[in-house]
C-alpha cells in the first residue's frame, strides 16, 4: 500500500474522528489507528456526561461552544439524540463548604443558572442519597448524558461519506519530513502527507518521538468506573441527576437499571490497555455506599481508561513550534467528548491556518491558550 494525503491523522478516537469530520471537505484525509477498532481506548470507556464547568475555566469555553451541536446536531448526523438532559448536583459536606462556595462563584460567573441548594433541597432532587451526609449542593440543571457511540460514529460515518480513508490496525512506526512532505511508515505500508496530525491520546508523546518531534510531557492518568444495580425500595430515576463530589473524590449517575460510579482516581500510567485495579474498584464501591447508604452487593461491570493531560492540564491544539507541518491535537483529559464539537472545529480551522471561528471566539475560545509552544 502506498498512499498520499493532505492530512494524515494519527488516532481514530473522538479527537481524530472529530477532526477528520471537519477536515475532509478541505483536502484528502487519511486517518490511521493502531487498533482494529476505532475508539477502543479512552473514547470507548468514557463516563459520558456533559457539564459546562467540568474541567474548569480552561475547558469551559469549548464545552459551552459545543452545546448547540450536541443538542441540535446536523440533519442526518445521528439517528439517536446525542445528549439527554440529566442535571447535576455538586454535593458537599459541612467541612467542604468553603470549597463549595468558591466552586459556586466560579461556576456562577460562567453559568448564571446554577444555584446553591441546602441539605433538604439536595435530598428532594436526589432522594437516593443518604440523609445527614451532605450539607448542601450546587445545582447545575443543564448537565446532560452523552451518547458517546452515536457522536463518535456520527463523525466517522460523515467523514467516510466525504472521502476520508480510515486505516485500522495500521499504527505509525516511523515518520520523517523532507521539507515538503511527511513520509510515514505504518504496519500497512507507506503514507505521504503534507500535514501530520497527532491525535494519539496517551500515545501522543511516543508518536512525536517516532516523527523526530520533541515530546510535550503528556501524562496518562488511569480512571476507574464500575456499574452497580439499583436497590429495591430506594428511589431510582434513570433520568438524573449526576452526583459529583465538590472536591471530585467521586461521581455517579444513573446507567440502565443501576448506577455508573467512579472514585475519580488519577493514577499515573504508561500508555497501555488500562485495566481496573481491585483497590480502586473497592474505593468506588465504598464512596457510593457512604453517599447513598446502599450496600454494593454486586458489581455488574468494571473498566478503566486513560485520561491524558498536558502538564498544565489545558488542551494542546496547534502546530509544533519547531516542526510547522506537525500538528498537536491532544490533552483532552476527561473532557474530550463534551468539548469535541467545538474542539474539532477549532483544530480544523488552525490546521487550515484560518484562525479562531467567530462562533467560538464569541464563547471566549482563544487559540493562544492552547498552543503547544507554551509547554517548552
Amino acid at each position: 500500500m502506498a498512499m498520499e494525503a493532505d492530512f494524515l491523522i494519527v488516532g481514530a478516537g473522538i479527537a481524530g474522528a472529530g477532526l477528520a469530520y471537519r477536515l475532509t471537505p478541505h483536502g484528502r484525509t487519511v486517518m490511521l489507528d493502531m487498533e482494529e477498532q476505532a475508539g477502543y481506548h479512552t473514547t470507548g470507556r468514557s463516563a459520558a456526561f456533559y457539564a459546562e464547568t467540568y474541567g474548569g475555566p480552561k475547558l469551559q469555553p469549548l464545552t459551552t461552544a459545543s452545546k448547540d451541536f450536541l443538542t441540535n446536531p446536523p440533519e442526518g448526523f445521528s439517528a439517536a439524540p446525542l445528549m439527554n438532559k440529566l442535571g447535576a448536583i455538586h454535593v458537599f459536606r459541612e467541612n467542604q463548604r468553603t470549597q463549595a462556595e468558591a466552586v459556586f462563584n466560579e461556576m456562577h460567573g460562567a453559568l448564571p443558572g446554577v444555584r446553591m441548594l441546602d441539605a433538604d433541597e439536595v435530598l428532594e432532587q436526589a432522594p437516593h442519597l443518604k440523609e445527614g451526609i451532605f450539607a448542601g449542593g450546587i445545582d447545575d440543571p443543564d448537565c446532560g448524558d452523552l451518547d458517546v457511540a452515536a457522536l463518535h460514529q456520527g463523525y466517522l460515518r460523515a467523514a467516510k461519506k466525504t472521502g476520508v480513508e480510515v486505516l485500522l490496525g495500521a499504527g505509525l512506526e516511523a515518520a520523517a519530513h523532507d521539507g515538503t512532505m511527511w513520509h510515514v511508515k505504518t504496519r500497512l505500508g507507506q503514507v505521504k502527507a503534507r500535514v501530520l496530525i497527532n491525535c494519539a491520546g496517551a500515545w501522543a508523546d511516543d508518536i512525536a518521538r517516532r516523527a523526530g518531534v520533541e515530546p510535550l510531557g503528556l501524562k496518562p492518568l488511569r480512571r476507574t468506573i464500575i456499574t452497580v444495580p439499583k436497590h429495591e425500595g430506594v428511589p431510582f430515576d434513570r433520568h438524573g441527576p449526576v452526583i459529583i463530589d465538590v472536591d471530585e473524590e467521586f461521581y455517579f449517575k444513573p446507567e440502565g437499571n443501576g448506577y455508573l460510579v467512579s472514585p475519580a482516581d488519577e493514577t499515573e500510567s504508561q500508555p497501555c490497555d488500562a485495566q481496573p485495579e481491585l483497590e480502586d474498584v473497592a474505593v468506588a464501591a465504598m464512596r457510593f455506599e457512604e453517599a447513598t447508604g446502599m450496600p454494593v452487593e454486586k458489581i455488574e461491570a468494571k473498566w478503566a481508561g486513560l485520561r491524558t493531560f498536558a502538564p498544565d492540564k489545558a488542551p494542546v491544539i496547534g502546530f509544533d513550534a519547531d516542526h510547522p507541518a506537525f500538528f498537536w491535537n491532544v490533552g483532552q483529559g476527561g473532557y474530550g467528548i463534551q468539548t469535541s464539537p467545538a474542539w474539532s472545529e477549532l483544530a480544523a480551522s488552525l490546521v487550515l491556518k484560518e484562525g479562531v471561528p467567530d462562533m467560538l471566539a464569541r464563547h471566549g475560545v482563544m487559540a493562544e491558550a492552547y498552543r503547544p509552544c507554551r509547554l517548552r
